[in-house]
């Protein structure tokens, strides 16, 4: 066959395929298994449809991908009709349609099949798969094959269910993995999952046409000024701006958007329907900046993307590369431009000690499901092992894939396999995270040209001079000045801006029978001055409390002025606080100066009765609500809508107890307000 005319009957009379794009689908074709690690733009998801169309029409075979995003999914969807192939997918967002897909495979009407991994830990799905589908695979593709290794930096736990259906599918059905950011060592990971007899093609990295420029700026409110003064009027073209946290998102888009600049977020709590809306706007060129988080990331296919900016430092260099990728893909110029300030550092040690289940943690749950062999409920867990949400969840699906323990009809059981913690695994991938936490900062330093920096860490056989970084100029691509009147406009937006603190509506399983929280005694929506630590107000917060021992005047004026119209708009008539046995003067004092201002009365009204943990100190919702439930008293209660103010808000569960037991004792609304906001969001 002549895979060359193939591609031009399909991309065009002047369609020439890139270096090792054809040998990729003649190994396809020939019913091999093959990775293929090439740099981000080169076309991976050009081999993968080309083979599946070339198979369908040759065997009629259908093609399975595990792909890993759902904005992902979509767009290789439209990347799929170049081809004229007819691609479904099913996902966290339309599994209801499930049923309806599977009837259109049983009919030969679907070409390719786009599933997320976590689709593989649904036993109806992969009993379907196994069984009635897995006759009709002409090929098998995992995309972002770099999930499959615990040493990779994205690793995925359902990604090793894919190893599982590879051993009972027939052994004549071709695989293809790709990955742009795999080094040495998660490339031999995934070859002694994926097979000995895995052909294994590697390209160059570099990225020539994208070019790096490191620029310190300590300060967030200095890192806007900086984006609103470069995005204005010198960078072209659209592009996203990563961040870290949720937070930081919503704060660029609302700090761009107010200096004229078109911009929305990307995060993993939007709406899905909302997400399609802010997608279908960046395709077209609607706005310039996508302010996104890590949930905008891997083969995401934006051919014009002129700019990729980080607002703080990434964790490790494969996901700096896997993140600028995104730019330059058929252009011949484009940025990819770092900022980094002193919070980075921080901001991603939490993230390396919160994203890897621990040995310790894994065993916590083994240990409570071997003492409780009838099984027990994801609540009745939780119950039992004091770390956050999603930690189990991580453990869970972790000892899942494993085979540790099992799953059935709802419940969770030890499975008979034997227990062996790997401690020294566990340490080893902690002490890889860390090193390559120190490899970014190195990065940051270094007087090497950028990219051939990071085509070393990855593990290019040939790295080379891209010879258009600031590195390879010696000069800066954009300058790195801020104006100091921008910079603290800045900071005064940072001040000025605030958070919504939304009410929790549902008990913890194990409190109240988990009953949603009836809405007469709800907390209403309130509000939050500032981030903790951060710009303005967040970093005097921190100050007052620790050094001077008070909230002073200065923090009791900008509340009163953010919550002036607040009151008015809601009617509130009074003012009361939480209280502190350990320093029982310091927001009651505030909250008196705050009634003063606002020209309400203060009454003290709610007691802490038992000296408990800090609830900083808990880390499971159930354990954080349970300690709020059982120290707090409400002795009476006012008529009229309530302030009931703290000085940090986390996990909400202090507000939402107290303001259900004034609810209880006969107080209209409660609005929460809390000085600051010491929670903060990933993704």
């Amino acid at each position: 066959m002549d895979l060359r005319m193939e591609l031009r009957k399909y991309y065009g009379p002047d369609a020439r395929f890139r270096d090792g794009q054809e040998e990729a689908i003649l190994d396809i074709l020939s019913r091999k298994r093959v990775l293929v690690v090439q740099k981000t733009g080169w076309g991976k998801s050009l081999v993968y449809f080309l083979a599946a169309k070339i198979i369908r029409e040759q065997s009629n075979g259908m093609t399975l991908i595990i792909s890993p995003l759902l904005v992902l999914m979509n767009n290789q969807i439209e990347a799929a009709g170049k081809l004229g192939l007819h691609v479904m997918t099913i996902n966290s967002e339309n599994s209801q349609d499930s049923e309806m897909i599977f009837e259109e495979i049983r009919q030969n009407r679907v070409d390719a099949l786009i599933i997320s991994p976590e689709r593989l830990a649904n036993d109806d799905f992969k009993s379907q798969l196994i069984g009635s589908m897995s006759g009709q695979i002409g090929l098998f593709v995992v995309d972002e094959a770099h999930c499959i290794s615990d040493w990779g930096h994205d690793f995925r736990p359902d990604y090793r269910r894919i190893v599982d259906i590879l051993q009972v599918l027939p052994s004549n059905i071709p695989v293809l993995a790709t990955t742009a950011t795999a080094n040495n060592r998660v490339v031999n990971d995934i070859q002694a999952q994926l097979g000995d007899d895995l052909i294994i093609r590697r390209g160059n990295l570099v990225r020539e046409g994208l070019a790096v420029q490191v620029i310190p700026l300590d300060s967030k409110e200095e890192r806007l000024a900086w984006l609103s003064e470069h995005l204005k009027n010198e960078i072209p073209g659209t592009g996203i701006v990563y961040c870290l946290t949720i937070n930081d998102c919503l704060l660029v888009e609302s700090w761009l958007k107010e200096n004229g600049i078109l911009c929305e977020s990307f995060y993993s709590t939007v709406d899905g329907e909302r997400k399609a809306e802010i997608v279908d706007l960046f395709m077209k060129n609607k706005i310039k900046v996508l302010a996104a988080t890590v949930a905008f990331g891997m083969g995401f296919d934006k051919a014009d993307i002129s700019f990729v900016i980080h607002f703080q430092r990434p964790a490790n260099l494969v996901a700096y590369y896997q993140q600028i990728g995104r730019a330059g893909r058929a252009i011949d110029r484009a940025y990819a431009i770092l900022l980094c300030g002193k919070e980075d550092q921080e901001i991603n040690q939490y993230f390396i000690n919160s994203a890897f289940p621990t040995e310790r943690s894994m065993s916590e749950i083994i240990d409570l499901l071997t003492k409780n062999n009838q099984g027990l409920k994801r609540g009745e867990i939780e119950q039992n092992v004091d770390m956050k949400s999603t930690m189990t969840d991580k453990c869970l699906k972790y000892l899942l894939v494993n085979g540790d323990i099992y799953r059935e009809n709802g419940q969770y059981y030890k499975s008979i396999r034997l227990w062996k913690p790997d401690l020294s695994k566990s340490a080893e991938i902690t002490a890889i995270r860390n090193s390559e936490l120190k490899q970014m900062d190195d990065f940051t330093h270094t007087s090497d040209c950028y990219m051939k920096y990071i085509a070393r860490a990855l593990d290019d056989e040939n790295p080379k001079d891209c010879g258009c970084c600031a590195n390879c100029l010696h000069r800066n691509l954009f300058s790195t000045d801020v104006s100091p009147d921008v910079t603290a406009r800045a900071q005064s937006f940072i001040r000025s801006s605030h958070n919504v603190i939304v009410p929790r509506k549902k008990w913890p399983s194990g409190i109240e029978n988990g009953k949603f929280i009836s809405p007469d005694l709800l907390c209403e929506e309130g509000l939050v001055l500032s981030n903790y630590g951060d710009a303005g107000w967040g970093r005097r917060v921190a100050d007052c409390k620790y050094k001077k021992g008070v909230f002073d005047d200065e923090l009791a004026d900008a509340s009163a002025k953010l919550l002036e119209e607040f009151v008015r708009e809601h009617e509130i008539e009074w003012i009361t606080s939480v209280p502190s046995l350990r320093r029982p003067a310091l927001v009651r004092d505030f909250a008196i100066k705050v009634a003063h201002r606002l020209n309400l009365r203060y009454q003290e009204v709610i007691e802490k009765t038992t000296d408990s943990k800090c609830q900083k100190e808990f880390n499971a919702s159930f354990f954080q609500c349970r300690n709020a439930y059982q120290s707090f008293h409400v002795t009476k209660a006012y008529k009229g809508n309530v302030l009931l103010i703290d000085d940090m808000v986390d996990s909400r569960w202090t507000f939402t107890v107290c303001g259900f037991k004034l609810r209880q004792q006969g107080s209209g609304k409660v609005f929460p307000f809390a000085l600051a906001n010491t929670g903060g969001s990933a993704s």
